[in-house]
């Protein structure tokens, strides 16, 4: 069963960059205990652009960006 961050992270890599079930079975194969290293497996595979890879670098930081409040 996956994490609540790694369902999203793998729904983030279909619908927002379009990749195909196969190419993100393909990297998990290789790193599933850890989806944060899934965007360069993903490159280094060809599977996917360097402006791609910064997507899924960014993805992670505001993820795990706490949210600040709004000021009042």
């Amino acid at each position: 069963m996956r994490r609540p961050l790694e369902s999203r992270f793998l729904q983030f890599l279909k619908i927002e960059l379009g990749l195909s079930a196969d190419a993100i079975a393909l990297a998990l194969d290789q790193h599933c205990e850890d989806v944060s290293l899934l965007p360069i497996t993903l490159w280094r595979c060809q599977l996917v652009t360097i402006a791609q890879v910064g997507s899924m670098l960014d993805w992670f930081a505001d993820e795990h960006t706490p949210a600040i409040p709004a000021l009042q």
